[in-house]
């Protein structure tokens, strides 16, 4: 049965309603992290810490929650002083959260404050009268819970969405295309990402992220830092590659890197696989897009709460998100730590981009491959594709690195390392495309790397989907790879643990390289003029505010 053009624009707005939800309805997951109570030192040196970065203390007893201000750590006495008070109903979530087996947020109903909570559970079970300040030792602290963004949860609720939300784009604009027209509906053209990563954690496979996105020609081929939440499980890491998407996967190696570190700092890679440690981040005291509109709340928290790279006011060659930190001791270096990733959206365009080919396009990927690696790159750059991160000096902006893209589907912590001769205050600009690039969070670290070490693991199993063994194409950097030509191949790779040291913490990062293939069966001539305008500077950051406003009028006409 054929639809009319009315049913066909009902139906399209329908399945619009239906994808916005989809977008906006994944759950959002938080988790209680214990921190480090052993001994009343500990617990004053991690209550001092939290109540620097301005944490929500709540005192618990029993059932029972007190709200905490005005809070002083006396570190001579080991006690801690502070004024209680009713718990506004917005922080009551944890301390509600039946059999704490859900640990959901509602972003809608202003749930994501738990992020910034700090439960201090004391075995002293005397009154607590509202409003009156409050004096008790710490040795009565019997747990210290810090509320933090789950991200392998909320990614495991992501992967059927993040999945969507790659294909989403386009399979929207084409719907809202075909509802303009009494023409039979066009399919969406198929997408691709970059090779999957997902870690065993006892009971299942949970996604981590993608590895070497964009490295679609040998020539592009590069290595990838992945850090993943994987924990030993008998004695073993287990995670698994796998093709999701219409292309050809080409993996040359995949190690583990294990960082024993000290548990009270975090470890980051920069984008040359050199680590970092991250004790005091300090968040941006301004944070403008384009020099006028406040950003600085969306920043704040690693929440899926992202600042997208779009202002309509102005056409400009790239957007610009404007950062500013305190530097009250005046440090000459540090680190701008920042969690993001390349949007879906570009995906979208690259691939409307490689459609004006038409059944050229297989020609079009054989000359490509015969171009040198730095000439694709200086195209990408030129097309505004990385996130350039610079720092202002007297002397103007000093670029500092050119971010590379993630891929579309899971936010990934950077670091990127500066020296400044500024005084009291820091300043840095990350500029990209139109759309580009989603911004989670970002902050800076003054404090020097502390003390750590690498061990490197090699896998010792790898089979893939057929049973078959691989390991011999991953064991090395030799461009002997392990090829992944089908949707749905996966290889399942094993290794020994890192025995853990005592009273340290560990944090594995997959260390891997390779390159992908796109597959496409493109029909028609080429569009010669079309494809010729991206030849020039900027021109894809102006098909995507173009792609951008035909999708948006579309959208208006279709309501209508």
């Amino acid at each position: 049965m054929r639809l009319t053009l009315r049913q066909k624009k009902i139906l399209t707005w329908i399945l619009l309603i239906a994808y916005v939800n989809l977008l906006a309805g994944c759950h959002r997951y938080y988790r209680a992290v214990p921190v480090d109570a052993e001994g009343v030192e500990k617990k004053e040196a991690s209550l001092k810490k939290l109540n620097e970065e301005k944490k929500y203390f709540i005192l618990r007893q029993g059932s029972q929650g007190y709200a905490l201000s005005n809070v002083v750590l006396d570190q001579t006495n080991m006690t801690l002083t502070a004024e209680p008070g009713p718990l506004p109903p917005e922080h009551k979530l944890y301390l509600n959260d039946p059999g704490r087996n859900k640990f959901i947020y509602n972003r809608k109903q202003k749930q994501e404050v738990v992020l910034r909570e700090v439960h201090i559970f004391t075995r002293d079970t005397s009154g607590i009268v509202a409003g009156q300040t409050d004096t008790f030792s710490l040795s009565d602290v019997t747990r210290i819970d810090v509320i933090e963004f789950d991200q392998k949860r909320t990614t495991n609720s992501y992967t059927v969405g993040a999945i969507a939300i790659t294909l989403g784009a386009a399979l929207v604009i084409a719907l809202l295309a075909a509802a303009l027209t009494d023409e039979p509906d066009p399919p969406p053209p198929p997408e691709s990402s970059c090779p999957y990563i997902s870690s065993f954690d006892g009971g299942g496979y949970t996604l981590e992220g993608e590895i070497y996105s964009a490295s679609i020609y040998p020539s592009l081929q590069r290595e990838d830092f992945l850090q993943l939440q994987v924990k030993p499980i008998d004695g073993r890491y287990k995670i698994k590659i796998s093709n999701e998407l219409q292309e050809i996967q080409h993996t040359d190696f995949a190690d583990l890197l294990v960082v024993t570190h000290d548990p009270s700092v975090r470890i980051i890679a920069d984008p040359q696989g050199k680590f970092h440690s991250i004790s005091k981040e300090q968040q941006p005291v301004t944070a403008l897009m384009n020099n006028r509109t406040d950003i600085r709340d969306l920043l704040q928290a690693k929440d899926e709460k992202s600042c997208l790279f779009k202002d309509d006011n102005g056409v400009r060659p790239a957007e610009e998100v404007l950062l500013g930190f305190k530097n009250a001791e005046k440090s000459t270096q540090g680190k701008l730590i920042l969690s993001a990733k390349t949007s879906s959206w570009l995906n979208y365009l690259y691939g409307e981009f490689t459609k004006g080919f038409g059944s050229h396009y297989a020609k079009w990927t054989k000359q490509q491959e015969k171009r040198p690696g730095h000439e694709l790159e200086s195209w990408a750059a030129a097309q505004q594709i990385p996130l350039t991160v610079s720092i202002k000096t007297p002397g103007g902006w000093k670029v500092l690195q050119q971010i590379k893209t993630i891929g579309p589907l899971i936010h990934r912590d950077v670091v990127v390392p500066f020296e400044t001769s500024q005084g009291d205050a820091v300043e840095f600009k990350l500029s990209g495309g139109y759309m580009f690039w989603e911004l989670d969070y970002a902050a800076i670290d003054y404090s020097p790397d502390l003390d750590f070490t690498v061990a490197g693991l090699s896998p010792y199993e790898a089979t893939n989907e057929k049973g078959e063994n691989v390991l011999p194409q991953l064991l090395k950097a030799d461009k002997s790879y392990l090829v992944q030509p089908n949707v749905g191949d996966e290889t399942v790779l094993t290794y020994k643990s890192k025995k853990e040291v005592k009273g340290k913490a560990q944090a594995v990062f997959l260390h891997s390289g390779g390159y992908y293939t796109h597959i496409r069966n493109y029909k028609g001539v080429p569009k010669v003029a079309f494809l010729k305008s991206f030849e020039k500077p900027g021109s894809l950051v102006a098909f995507s505010r173009q792609k951008f406003d035909e999708a948006w009028n579309n959208i208006a006409v279709a309501k209508n």
